[in-house]
C-alpha cells in the first residue's frame, strides 16, 4: 500500500481509523512515520491533527509494552491474533493506559466499531472482550512484567528491543541506561531554528499565542512551551525552521565564521545548512545530496525560509567539485538511537546486523568526503547515534586510513566545553529536552 493511499475519504471521518492506517503503512513500507503523518493530517481539523500525532507516535513509542498487555489480556501470543486487528487494538490499549482524558467506553466503542468495519463478527467479540479487560485495569502498574531476565523485564516495561537495553546497560550502567530509555520515550517538543533574532521572534510568536524560551544548547534556537508554531505568521514568512536543539547545536561544532566555505553532505532536509546560516549568514554554503527527491525537499524548505545557497545532486564521495572546502559537514547514515523520541519507529528497525551495515556505509562516506577538505580544513562527522560502532570505531578506522587528518582539540572553544567528551569529540546525551547527537571534528594538516 502506498503512503499516498493513507488518506481515504471514509477515514477522514474518524481520526483513529487514519491513525490505524498510518501504523499499518509504517510497518508494511518501513517508511519514516513523519512523512506519513504529514500526508495523513491533510483534511483533518487542528484538534484531530494533534490527536493523530499523539496516537501514532505514542503507540509506536510504547509498542512492545502494548503488545505485552494485549498478549496478557488475550491469554495467547501475539502471533495468534489476527494481524489486521493489531493496529486498532494497539491504538485502543494506548488510549486506555496512557491517555487519561479518553473515557474507557469511548476508546473501547471506537475500536470495536473499527474492527466491525474491517473484520467479522467473531473478531468484534474478541476485540470487545480484550479491551474491556484492559479498561478494567487502566493503571500501567496493574500489568506487571514477570520475567526471570531483569534486562528483558526492563526492555518490556520501557518498550525497547531487549538487545538494545542489554547493550546500553552493559556500556553505560543501569542508572544511565534507564535515563536514556526514559528520554527516548518522552513526547518530543517543538524546537525552532531562528533565522533572525530569536528574542524578537519570541515576541512575534507570542502575539500568535506561541510561548517560547531560548534553547539551552543552541544559540539560535527557541523551545516551544505552548502553541503550534506552524500556524503562525513567522512560520509562513520563513523566519523559523522546526528542528531539535541538539541537531542545531551539532551543526555548529565548531562555530562557523564569515566567508567560510562549507559543504553540507547528505544535506536533506536542510537542517544543518539552516542552523549554519542562522548562526553565521555570511558563510558560503553548498548543500549536496545523492537523492534528487531529497534535494528537492531541501529546495522546498530553502524557498520557504528564503535563504539562498547552492544545491548539488551528489554524494560526499562524488568528485564533482572544482575546489575544496574549509569545512565539510557529513551527516553519516546511522541507526538514530539518539532520536527515538522524535522517531519511535526506529526502535523496531534497529538490529545488530543493521548497526554493522550502516557503520560500513558511514566509513566509506567519511573517507570519500575527506577528499573534499582543503589543507587546514575541517571534516565534521555528525550522527544522531549513541553507538560506539557508528562513532568512535569509525573515526579510529578513518584515522588509520587517512593519516593526514587528526582529531581537533575542541577545548579551544570554551562554549562547547560542557559537551566535549574527548579530543575531537562533542556529544550530548538524549534528555527530557533534546535528542542525543555525536560529532567528531577532524583537522586536515
Amino acid at each position: 500500500m502506498s503512503a499516498g493511499s493513507i488518506v481515504r475519504k471514509e477515514d477522514k471521518r474518524d481520526v483513529r481509523a487514519v491513525a490505524a492506517q498510518v501504523l499499518t503503512t509504517a510497518f508494511d513500507a518501513k517508511s519514516p512515520v513523519g512523512a506519513l503523518l504529514d500526508k495523513a493530517r491533510v483534511g483533518l481539523s487542528l484538534r484531530d491533527q494533534g490527536l493523530l500525532h499523539e496516537l501514532v507516535l505514542g503507540t509506536l513509542r510504547w509498542l512492545r509494552f502494548l503488545d505485552f498487555v494485549l498478549e496478557t489480556a488475550a491469554a495467547r501470543p501475539l502471533s495468534k491474533i489476527d494481524g489486521d486487528l493489531l493496529p486498532t487494538l494497539r491504538l485502543a490499549v494506548y488510549q486506555l493506559l496512557f491517555l487519561d482524558r479518553v473515557p474507557s467506553h469511548a476508546a473501547v466503542h471506537a475500536a470495536v466499531e473499527e474492527v466491525k468495519r474491517r473484520s467479522h463478527r467473531g473478531a468484534t467479540g474478541f476485540a470487545n472482550a480484550i479491551l474491556r479487560k484492559v479498561a478494567g485495569r487502566r493503571d500501567r502498574a496493574s500489568w506487571p512484567v514477570d520475567s526471570v531476565d531483569a534486562i528483558e523485564s526492563l526492555a518490556i516495561e520501557t518498550s525497547y528491543p531487549t538487545f538494545l537495553a542489554r547493550r546500553w546497560v552493559a556500556r553505560f550502567g543501569c542508572e544511565q541506561a534507564t535515563m536514556m530509555l526514559a528520554a527516548g520515550n518522552r513526547r518530543a517538543r517543538f524546537q525552532l531554528t531562528c533565522l533572525s533574532d530569536r528574542y524578537e521572534l519570541a515576541s512575534e510568536l507570542a502575539t500568535d499565542g506561541v510561548e517560547t524560551r531560548p534553547t539551552e544548547l543552541s544559540p539560535v534556537g527557541l523551545d516551544v512551551d505552548a502553541g503550534d508554531p506552524r500556524e503562525t505568521e513567522a512560520f509562513r514568512a520563513g523566519k523559523i525552521y522546526i528542528q531539535d536543539q541538539a541537531s542545531q547545536a551539532a551543526a555548529l561544532v565548531p562555530a562557523p565564521t564569515p566567508g567560510e566555505r562549507i559543504l553540507d553532505v547528505a544535506a536533506a532536509p536542510g537542517g544543518k545548512s539552516f542552523a549554519l546560516l542562522a548562526a553565521e549568514p555570511d558563510v558560503r554554503l553548498v548543500a549536496a545530496d545523492a537523492s534528487l527527491p531529497r534535494l528537492l525537499r531541501v529546495r522546498s524548505n530553502q524557498e520557504r525560509v528564503q535563504r539562498r545557497f547552492h544545491l548539488v545532486t551528489a554524494a560526499g564521495q562524488s568528485p564533482s567539485f572544482r575546489s575544496n572546502f574549509d569545512r565539510v559537514v557529513v551527516d553519516l547514515p546511522c541507526t538514530g538511537t539518539g532520536t527515538f523520541a522524535r522517531h519511535p519507529e526506529l526502535k523496531w528497525r534497529i538490529s545488530e546486523g543493521e548497526l554493522e551495515r550502516l557503520a560500513g556505509q558511514s566509513l566509506e562516506m567519511l573517507v570519500a568526503s575527506a577528499n573534499l577538505v582543503g589543507a587546514g580544513g575541517r571534516l565534521c562527522a555528525i550522527t544522531c547515534s549513541l553507538e560506539r560502532e557508528e562513532n568512535e570505531d569509525i573515526v579510529m578506522e578513518f584515522l588509520d586510513r587517512k593519516s593526514e587528518f587528526e582529531l581537533e582539540n575542541l577545548e579551544s572553544w570554551p562554549e562547547l566545553a560542557p559537551f566535549v567528551s574527548g579530543r575531537g569529540l562533542w556529544r550530548v546525551w538524549p534528555s527530557e529536552s533534546h535528542d542525543g547527537f555525536t560529532v567528531h571534528v577532524l583537522r586536515r594538516r
